[in-house]
């Protein structure tokens, strides 16, 4: 939750002792959890002001006053930032942290060039005169710090001697000089742990009132600290980032013909305050256009350093970073980003297969281990602000600009030519000196016949969707290739010369949509050890010769069925049998045997038409289930089971599964079918996912069995379940997503009744979708225990004939994670929130001044609902803090938005769009013209 407005910082709830909160700068800063730092929104000067108050009150001690040791002023960064827009909040940020007595260790950490060491210079300065600490010690550790030079600093601001003395003799002098006294200790640029006992910093307790304020690049280094609440330094706005640069540039970024290029040079800094200074710096006052323009050219290319002071100020820093990596498998593996496009979304899972291929991630036994090892590695990157996570989950990562351009020049061999606008491959001289190539989302068409390039090891063609055919000869002095990614690319076939790469390790044709055969030459890449064809929709048939690739350990084989045409996963000796089919496909036994590491295999086809649901030859998969269970080394599955006996009998007897159940799988039972509504192929084989087509009874134990290790299931076509809850709380508890589609029975998830006292329902939920369900009325009869379905954030229900009311009031609270709603084509439905009259008093009177919130709801959809009256009636407190869209479409009853208001005023500050169409705005009927003034802007066209 944000401040209403300013760019004062907001803090919010209670931070218990012992515990960890992470609060990330910005304009206005959240601090959630168990923070208890106030909710007040403060401005600047106030926390200054009202230590200056204190002033008069002077701390005791023994019955004796101390008088504060002067402070000594540490100069800023040698440069300064516009306070209005940048320092005050941080600043006032770490004030507030420092007066909670709970509070102990405060750790700032963030790239370098961020601005950490200016943040503790000026917060050391701010304090002034103020009686907040007896004393505040400054101390700038670096690379190259050591117990002995943080003694020695320490030593000097508190006037000790320290030559001639011991670290232990120091130690103690040091301990004895700052007992009895409330200290600060604010240690700056710290690279790896402190023992400060043995620096001598006495303990610091809420009796004492004692800090330490330290500054880090690495969030393991404030963790090996045992801070108590560690701060992320954002990159700066686009605000704030133009006008630091209008600072160092001066007045001449304003004129009309250089703003544009200045805007688009700031916005490639990316936020990095140092790369604005310096860059803004070396344009101070130069009027010349082409001068601008060729910053911005350089800015663009791999060729920053260039740039004046690029090199000295911006890469020197972030050289620090890199070569305090703890191994060279991790500087290769922070180099390898670099061949991703500029700005590009990182899959972690793909970046760790190519650096696993490549040799970067060693002394593992399997690809699981490598995946563990390889993230570990990725999550220290990022830790060291070396990458960054993208919406803070762990699937993907970026790497900043700057950053980017760093990592290219201190790669050897790395060819990186990336984005539409490169039409033409890379000259011969080029290839010949290239370890790597990156042409990812290229617009090539053709690319040369033959290339003496015999040192190169990866070449990654992704995304060239105008690329269509490869030379015969193209790789035939490629001898060292060892990964090979021609994924959604246009090809139509594979060239000869490619079976004469022996090393290749990783060959990817995911989404080659036109490929239409992989030869049966594939079996000559016997080091090949990944092979991904998911998407191959033209492919017709495997080979058998791939039953000859013995190192396989990843193969992923995923094609899509069309009506015109019979397709096989394995072409079988008698190709007359393929006529008698029927649009059924068959896996000829004989092949996996042959495939004795497999660790990762999926088969799957995904038809076009939803209601295919046969398109495997059952008497053929209950051979390939039995192969199945001979391999031993299988740690992801997903496979395509004819009955519920198909699957227990791999459950049984499974060679793979007698240490533990899969940490990753997809089991299809009943049905080959893998769409689903909110994940995709690439997300789900990442997920333990269930598709049951069928009537679920208790008694089917493999079921049951596999539903307990499920984040995501979807039931299809049953006809006996009444609610969800039926299939066990503990089978379900776990899920992340539920779909539940044609099922002629089930009215509800749960019971409110059948919850025990400490058992929440669905807690991990995240993803609720509801299909074609005739007796579908409620998500839930009765209330729900706090902490069911508290994380659900996405909710669809779609063509559910008997619902009338969406959401009940008793669970309203429970939904606090809930952004986006949909209710499509649910002819019954008549109210979104059903809120009774007694029920209605009834929370008025236990809800804080009488507010009802959903407070992260972004988005409501609500569409073909010929019955729906009103979105919530009553409750004239209930606010949408979040809400920004709404969509409301074929609900001609509807006639009012006053849910959107209390009556005088928006509850939905954050709104900025109402999608409908004009004739049902200009109908709506309003009790308050104002409030009709204050929607206007966001109605539709």
């Amino acid at each position: 939750m944000q401040g209403a407005g300013g760019n004062n910082p907001m803090v919010q709830g209670d931070i218990k002792a012992g515990t960890r909160a992470t609060v990330n700068f910005g304009y206005q800063v959240n601090i959630q959890g168990d923070l208890n730092l106030g909710a007040e929104e403060y401005q600047v000067g106030d926390v200054i002001e009202e230590n200056t108050d204190l002033n008069n009150n002077r701390p005791k001690l023994k019955g004796k006053e101390i008088s504060n040791a002067p402070l000594e002023k540490v100069e800023p960064q040698n440069v300064e930032f516009n306070s209005s827009t940048d320092s005050e909040p941080r600043l006032q940020t770490i004030m507030r942290l420092m007066e909670d007595v709970k509070i102990r260790k405060i750790g700032i950490h963030g790239m370098g060039g961020i601005g950490k060491s200016r943040t503790l210079k000026l917060f050391n300065n701010r304090l002034g005169e103020s009686p907040m600490f007896d004393i505040i010690i400054y101390v700038i550790v670096s690379k190259e710090g050591s117990r002995r030079k943080v003694q020695n600093d320490i030593a000097e601001r508190l006037k000790l001697i320290a030559i001639g003395m011991s670290d232990d003799r120091l130690e103690a002098n040091i301990s004895h000089h700052l007992s009895g006294k409330k200290f600060l200790l604010i240690l700056d640029d710290i690279w790896e742990r402190i023992d400060l006992s043995e620096v001598g910093i006495p303990i610091l307790n809420q009796d004492n009132g004692c800090k330490v304020l330290l500054a880090t690049r690495d969030l393991g280094v404030c963790q090996q600290m045992e801070t108590d609440v560690e701060i992320q330094m954002e990159k700066l706005s686009t605000e704030e980032a133009w006008s630091l640069f209008n600072e160092k540039a001066g007045d001449v970024a304003m004129s009309p013909c250089i703003k544009p290029i200045a805007r688009d040079i700031v916005k490639k800094c990316g936020g990095l305050p140092l790369a604005i200074i310096v860059i803004g710096s070396s344009l101070r006052k130069i009027s010349y256009v082409s001068v601008w323009r060729n910053t911005l050219r350089k800015l663009q290319l791999p060729s920053t350093p260039q740039i004046k002071g690029m090199e000295k100020e911006v890469f020197s820093c972030l050289r620090i970073s890199y070569d305090r990596l703890p191994s060279d498998f991790e500087r290769n593996l922070f180099l390898y980003c670099s061949l991703y496009p500029e700005d590009d979304e990182i899959l972690t899972t793909e970046l760790i297969e190519y650096c696993w291929l490549e040799g970067y991630i060693q002394g593992v036994d399997s690809i699981e281990e490598a995946r563990d090892d390889g993230r570990h590695m990725v999550m220290n990157l990022v830790d060291a602000s070396l990458l960054e996570r993208v919406d803070h989950s762990e699937e993907h990562v970026k790497m900043h600009d700057i950053i980017r351009d760093f990592a290219l020049k201190e790669a050897s061999g790395f060819l990186v030519k990336t984005g539409k606008h490169v039409k033409h491959p890379p000259d011969e001289k080029e290839w010949m000196q290239s370890q790597k190539i990156s042409l990812m989302g290229c617009s090539l068409g053709w690319l040369s016949e033959r290339l003496n390039c015999s040192t190169l090891s990866t070449l990654l063609l992704q995304d060239n969707d105008q690329l269509t055919m490869i030379p015969d000869p193209f790789f035939e002095c490629m001898h060292s290739l060892c990964i090979l990614d021609l994924s959604r690319t246009q090809i139509k076939s594979l060239p000869s010369s490619l079976w004469n790469v022996v090393n290749l390790r990783g060959l990817y044709l995911k989404n080659c949509r036109e490929l239409e055969e992989l030869p049966s030459q594939v079996g000559a890449l016997k080091k090949l050890e990944v092979l991904h064809l998911g998407g191959t929709t033209a492919i017709r048939y495997l080979p058998r010769e791939v039953g000859e690739l013995t190192r396989l350990k990843h193969l992923i084989v995923g094609f899509k069925e069309c009506k015109e045409c019979d397709r096989q996963i394995f072409k079988d000796d008698d190709d007359e049998d393929t006529k008698k089919w029927n649009m059924k496909l068959r896996v000829p036994t004989g092949i996996i045997p042959k495939l004795p590491l497999l660790e990762e295999l999926s088969l799957y086809v995904a038809s076009v038409w939803q209601n295919d649901r046969h398109q495997w030859d059952d008497e053929s998969m209950e051979v390939v289930v039995e192969e199945l269970c001979r391999l031993e080394h299988l740690t992801f599955l997903d496979a395509y089971f004819p009955k519920v006996e198909s699957l227990d009998h791999f459950l049984r007897h499974s060679r793979s599964l007698k240490v533990s159940f899969f940490r990753r799988f997809r089991f299809r039972v009943g049905t080959a079918e893998i769409f689903s509504l909110f994940l995709d192929y690439g997300e789900k084989e990442k997920k333990r996912c269930l598709v049951y087509n069928g009537s679920l009874e208790m008694s089917h134990a493999a079921i049951m069995e596999t539903l307990a290790h499920c984040s995501v299931f979807h039931l299809h076509d049953d006809r006996t379940t009444r609610k969800l809850s039926e299939l066990g709380l503990t089978n379900i508890n776990e899920l992340k997503e539920c779909r539940i589609t044609d099922s002629d029975k089930m009215e509800t998830l749960f019971d409110g009744d059948e919850q025990q006292e400490t058992c929440a329902l669905l807690p991990n939920l995240e993803r609720l979708c509801i299909e074609r369900l005739l007796e579908w009325r409620s998500l839930c009869d009765g209330p729900l225990l706090r902490g069911s379905l508290s994380k659900l954030t996405r909710l669809l229900l779609f063509d559910c004939k008997k619902l009338k009311k969406v959401i009940q009031l008793g669970i309203i609270g429970q939904l606090c994670s809930l952004e986006l709603l949909e209710v499509l084509s649910c002819s019954t439905v008549e109210e979104i929130i059903e809120i009774e009259e007694e029920e209605e008093m009834s929370v008025a009177s236990h809800t804080h001044n009488d507010r009802l919130i959903l407070p992260n709801i972004k988005s409501i959809h609500l569409t073909f609902l010929p019955e729906l009256v009103s979105i919530r009636r009553g409750f004239s407190k209930f606010e949408w803090p979040s809400l920004e869209t709404i969509e409301i479409k074929e609900c001609p009853k509807l006639k009012s938005l006053s849910f959107l208001s209390n009556g005088t005023d928006i509850v939905a500050p954050a709104l900025r769009e109402i999608d409908g169409y004009r004739s049902w705005w200009e109908a709506l009927e309003w009790e308050d013209n104002d409030i009709k003034q204050q929607l206007q802007p966001f109605c539709p066209d």
